[in-house]
Order: structure tokens, then sequence, then C-alpha cells
């Protein structure tokens, strides 16, 4: 059996030694990085470094262990923050997980707190319970991506909470401005019971700006930097949101997959310069393709219902041709990712530990994001049996044609709330096809992504006037009185005389 200090040569060993050495010091692995983890938190609490003539503890780890200063701070965060949570630092010692899972819980644990800061303590620690659970069962990379479930779960709550703070501050100056309305009306004074009427406890204070984005959904934070390096060639360094990720992913797999040679031989080529060959092919066909300025292609979205689910709804609804709709690609059809896009899972239980919402490169995503994302995507309904089995694909459907979508341009000139374009807008629903909303002119009207993603997400809104031109309602933050604002270009006519 390995033990520490024994350096005899690995080939005099038996097979058995061999196998129970690697799984001891797996284990004094993860007992000797608990054993530093406190150490650390130790040295920090008592602020030896001090002593040591270092400004802060990282900086005199990355001195004498010669590593880069961030990795050292981010050893005395993690060391620091196991001090608060024994049950991680009992589960690390004891060699149940592995450093790489403490880890993640530390990076899950302050994604969740980013995504609501107004989270208390008892359901930070409910986080950080559910996540060690999954690091009892599943690799790190399980525990991030249920890190970032519960982070979307946390910004959608969080979102839905400011929301209702708007709407709530709404009616109190609504309630407000009636009573004033009525006391400066001579012809109707107020009744007895209603001269000091209790407003009842004051609301939450509504938070200023648009409902909270979660961080890795906003397109505002997207960078891209070409830097000419000494040598000539160039360095790219890039941060994107998620469906920007998971486009360029999306776009990039096909070309980039190993190619055998000739001889059937393994491609020599790393992952990362097949990345870099299937970049210089993708630019090389948007070269050559003749569709350059024409935008990118819609996303595909499979709505993958149990057929089981689909009987028993079908069982307990009306027989309307709306509650059909329902049944198959309202909330019990969960998007997932499938290509470059979202697809859908069959309908889950509330207390199903998975989020619904996936896109295939690039994991989780929020409900809002999912609806902004198939909102011009093809659909293909897909019925599957209890051991997830196709029994039927359907076609996709409910995009504008060519057609229709010429007559919208013609119509609208441009997006219809900033004016960008239509080469570089998009075809929506004013009426979202999961509510009803058919693939009609009426029901149609031209927006660009920056202004699509306002309307999911911001709280815009869409409705076609009398005239059959698009209305724009803006949201309560930005218009208490919410008053329709004309399409764009004709809000730049000329008054008719």
């Amino acid at each position: 059996m390995q033990k520490l200090g024994d350096y005899r040569s690995t080939d005099t060993r038996s097979d058995q030694e061999i196998v129970s050495g690697i799984a001891e010091l797996t284990h004094a692995e993860s007992t000797l990085a608990a054993q530093k983890c406190a150490l650390l938190a130790e040295f920090s609490r008592r602020g030896l470094n001090v002593g040591l003539k270092y400004s802060t503890a990282g900086r005199w780890l990355a001195a004498g262990t010669r590593v880069a200063d961030g990795n050292a701070d981010r050893q005395f965060d993690v060391a620091n923050w196991l001090t608060h949570w024994p049950a991680i630092s009992s589960a690390l010692r004891g060699g149940d997980i592995h450093l790489a899972h403490v880890n993640a819980v530390f990076d899950g644990y302050n994604h969740v707190r980013e995504c609501d800061p107004t989270l208390g303590s008892d359901a930070i620690a409910a986080v950080v319970v559910e996540l060690l659970t999954v690091a009892f069962d599943f690799t790190a990379a399980k525990v991030k991506t249920r890190a970032h479930e519960l982070g979307l779960a946390a910004a959608q709550d969080a979102r839905t909470r400011h929301e209702n703070a708007v709407r709530e501050q709404k009616r109190r100056e609504d309630e407000k401005r009636e009573r004033e309305r009525r006391q400066r009306n001579d012809d109707e004074p107020l009744p007895l019971d209603e001269d000091d009427p209790d407003p009842g406890p004051e609301p939450e204070p509504v938070p200023s700006g648009p409902p909270p984005l979660l961080v890795s959904e906003n397109s505002a934070l997207n960078r891209l930097s070409l830097y000419v390096q000494a040598n000539g060639r160039t360095a790219l360094k890039g941060d994107f949101d998620k469906v920007l990720a998971e486009r360029l992913r999306a776009a990039l797999s096909p070309l980039a997959k190993p190619e055998p040679g000739p001889d059937g031989s393994r491609d020599p080529r790393s992952s990362s310069q097949r990345d870099a060959d299937a970049l210089s092919r993708l630019l090389d066909r948007y070269a050559t393709s003749g569709l350059r300025g024409t935008g990118a292609d819609r996303p595909h979205v499979n709505v993958v219902v149990n057929l089981k689910d689909l009987i028993r709804h079908r069982g307990n609804s009306d027989s309307s041709a709306e509650s059909n709709k329902s049944d198959s690609s309202g909330d019990d059809a969960h998007p997932r990712g499938d290509n470059h896009s979202e697809s859908a899972r069959p309908t889950t239980p509330a207390d199903d530990p998975l989020w619904p919402f996936y896109l295939e490169w690039t994991g989780p995503i929020s409900r809002s994001l999912a609806q902004l994302l198939s909102c011009d995507a093809d659909l293909t309904p897909i019925i599957v049996d209890d051991n997830g089995v196709p029994l039927s694909m359907g076609r996709s459907i409910r995009l504008a044609t060519p057609a229709q979508r010429d007559a919208v341009i013609v119509r609208d000139r441009c997006c219809v709330m900033c004016g960008r374009p239509a080469r570089w807008c998009q075809v929506h629903h004013i009426v979202f096809w999961e509510n009803g909303g058919a693939t009609d002119i009426t029901n149609l009207a031209l927006v660009c992504g920056d202004c699509h993603r306002r309307v999911h997400q911001e709280g815009w809104g869409l409705v076609m006037g009398e005239d059959g031109h698009p209305v724009v309602i803006p949201p309560l933050i930005e218009d208490a009185e919410r008053k329709p604002r004309p399409s764009y270009h004709r809000r730049r006519q000329p008054a008719a005389s």
C-alpha cells in the first residue's frame, strides 16, 4: 500500500498495492487540502502576513509558492469561507468530496448571491446544502450546473418581486391621485368613511432601473478585443453572454470535428487548433455565401412532450383549440438545448431539481431568455414515450413567410421601437405564439435584437393599433401611465395638414 514518504519504484509494487495506493493517496489529498485550508484561515485570522512584512496574506503565499497573486488570494478566500461551513470542511477532511467540489460549491454560493443579493441566511444555507448534496454524488461540473440552475431561479424570484413592487407602487399612486381628485371636486364630497383612508403598510421600495438581469445573459457586457502581438500574430480576448457564446460554439462545432488522414491516422490537431481552423472556415463561408448583411439563421426549438402527459392534459382540459395549444406549447413543454438554440423536455413536477430551460453548449438559461429565443425560432413538436423514445415528430411551424416579412417591412420600415434598419430586425409576434398569437400580418411587428430583449425582459409591450400599425407600450418604470407611442417611422412623419 502506498504511504506518504514511500518512494519505492512503482514497477516493484503489486497490482493490489497500486490500486490501494491510488485510493489511499486520493483520500489523503482531500485530508491534506482540508488541513491546508484550516491553516490558511488561521493565518489570515491572526494577520501573520504583517509580521512577515507582506501587505496581504495572499501576497505572502504567492511569493512563497510562486503562484499567481489571484490564485493565492482565491485560496485564502475559500479557506476563510470554509470556516462558516463546517459540514463542507468535514466532508473534505473525510475524503467524501474533493477540493474541486469545494471550489465549485464556493463559486456556486457566490453566484446565487449575485443573482439575488436580498437572499436571507436561511435561503443561502439551503443553497449550500443543496450544492453539497450534489457534490456527494456527482462531479464538480454537476455542482456548477446546479448552481446555475439555482441562480436562475433566484434571479427569477428577484425579478418577480421587482415587478410586483412596481405594480403595487403604481396602484397606490393611482389611488392617491383618485382621492385628491375627489377631494377637489365640490360636487362629489368624500363619504365619512373615506375622509382618512388607511393606506395600509408601506410597500417595499422600488429599485431604480429595469428588473434585474442575470449577468450571464446581459448582452450589454459583451466584449471582443483583438491584440497585435510583438511577433505579428493577433490574440483574441472575449467575454460573451450565453446566447452569443451558444451561437459561436454551435457555428464552430461542425467545422471543428477531428478529421482523420487519408491513411486513417488520427487528426494531429489539438482542440484549440481545430477551433481556429473552424473559425477560418466559417469566415470563408461568410465571405463567399452572398448572404452578408442578412442576419443569422433563426434558432431551432424542440418542444418535447411525453405522450402520457399529453393524454392526461387533454383529458383534463377543454377540447378547444386554445386549450390544446396550451397542452403542447405552454409551460408544460420546457425548452432544452438543441443545436445553436434551445429545445424542450417533458413536463416535470414542481419539485424536480433540474431547471427546465437549457442551451446545449452553455447550459441553463432563464425563462425570459427562453421566451426571447423561441419567439423567432423554428419549432418541432416531438412526442416521446416514458423512456424518452420519439414516437412522433412534427414539422417546423409558426414562422413568418418571406412574403409576410416583406409585407411587415413595407408597413413598419424599421424597428418599431428604436428605428434600426429593417435588415437588422426580426419579425416578432405581438401576442406571443405561446399565448395563442397567430402568424398573421395583424399580429407581427419588426423589432431589432436589442428591442426584442426589452420586450421579453424589461416589460415593454406592443399592441396593434386601430389603424393597422403597431403601437409601443412603455413599462411602468419608464412611464407610470404607460401611454402608447406610435411606431418609430410614424413618430417621425410630419403632421398632416
